[in-house]
């Protein structure tokens, strides 16, 4: 058994959100608002918040600004417990989970007149007829390649996934580092959370793009977020996967622990995993978990809930059934890092300096772990 634990120490920008979620007096938050608050309009703008994780969730009228009262308002909330909130559609936050995107790391713009983004069309076994995205480096050459699977419990449409493809700042960055790139969703499944409907989904997707054209069908990973970091666990023992990124995964779900839709349910077991991971839900983990032939990295935040269910409970049995696993954690980032997101109740949104170092620690990760010899492209 191989298995690596590093920690992660990213650049940590100064940000109200510390401050405004620590243990302030109302004066202390006043205090800070009047620093940051240049021309003493009695408002704070993007220019003088900047990228402060704060202002997004902060701004609640959306108006583009954010006064002392909205300031005051978020940092009470965010000594509260998060309350459960009664959508039963509602995603893991910050992941990235919903139709409209928003990253805050500018992506690799690569031309689509080089590099369309194209349609791949595929059957699940039950018939279910599927279509994911893909794009390809410029040029001929057979490529690794990476399937992305987004976070949530619902399907994204094709104009979402075709804006992963073009603005999302890790996938185009793999893009331009001569990876082709595979944007797979799958059938919503928050009615039946255990459902294997949406596995089978990306396990087709896996299995045709494994045929596309200048694709090295020996040098296919997998990389997924949250509810999609739960499929690429599940997949971890298909023949045409090489190695599996997951970011955050939502183990709930791997474990059997998550059977509803629920919110509310969601919060509570990652708020406390040990009262809900029962022994017999650790005994069928375990089973599950010797499927998985392939090399795992695992990115974790230290913010997110679902640290105390993957870091001292997840990890040990992935090391127990001697796979070969790789865990990371990058401090003081929300849940959706990983995909350039973040900027939740949980912690700060990525910036460009933890998306480059996801990067570097993911295409070193594959560079070791895929052992077949890149052929660049002519």
């Amino acid at each position: 058994m191989k298995s690596t634990f590093r920690i992660t120490m990213a650049p940590l920008a100064f940000t109200l959100t510390v401050l405004l979620c620590g243990t302030l007096s109302a004066q202390s938050v006043a205090d800070r608002f009047k620093q940051l608050d240049k021309d003493g309009d009695g408002k704070l703008s993007t220019s003088e918040a900047g990228t402060l994780g704060f202002f997004k969730p902060a701004d609640s009228n959306r108006d583009g600004l954010v006064t002392l009262q909205e300031a005051e308002a978020f940092a009470k909330n965010s000594l509260s417990p998060p309350a459960p909130r009664p959508d039963r559609n509602a995603g893991m936050e910050g992941d990235g989970a919903a139709p409209v995107f928003h990253w805050p790391v500018k992506p690799i713009k690569i031309s689509e007149s080089e590099c369309p983004v194209q349609s791949m069309d595929t059957t699940a076994s039950d018939g279910r007829n599927l279509r994911a995205w893909w794009r390809k480096p410029a040029g001929e050459g057979s490529y690794p390649t990476i399937v992305f699977i987004h976070g949530g419990l619902r399907q994204f449409p094709d104009e979402s996934l075709r804006l992963h493809l073009t603005d999302n700042p890790v996938i185009t960055r793999f893009l331009s580092k001569s990876y082709a790139v595979v944007i797979a969703t799958f059938r919503t499944y928050e009615q039946d959370v255990q459902s294997r409907e949406p596995i089978e989904d990306v396990r087709a997707i896996l299995r045709q793009t494994a045929k596309l054209p200048q694709v090295d069908s020996r040098r296919i990973a997998l990389y997924g977020g949250s509810g999609g970091g739960s499929i690429a666990l599940e997949l971890g023992g298909d023949p045409e996967v090489r190695a599996i990124v997951a970011g955050e995964p939502a183990t709930v779900i791997y474990t059997g622990m998550l059977n509803t839709g629920e919110y509310g349910p969601r919060l509570e077991m990652m708020a406390d995993p040990e009262k809900y991971f029962t022994p017999a839900l650790r005994a069928k983990t375990r089973e599950k978990l010797k499927s998985i032939r392939v090399p795992v990295m695992i990115l974790h935040g230290d913010q997110h809930d679902l640290v105390k269910l993957n870091k001292p409970l997840f990890l040990p049995l992935m090391q127990e059934a001697a796979i070969d696993v790789e865990y990371v954690e990058y401090s003081g980032f929300g849940h959706g890092f990983y995909f350039g997101g973040g900027d939740d109740r949980w912690g700060k949104g990525a910036d460009e300096a933890v998306v480059e170092q996801v990067v570097r620690d993911v295409h070193q990760f594959f560079s070791q772990k895929i052992r077949s010899p890149i052929q660049l492209p002519r």
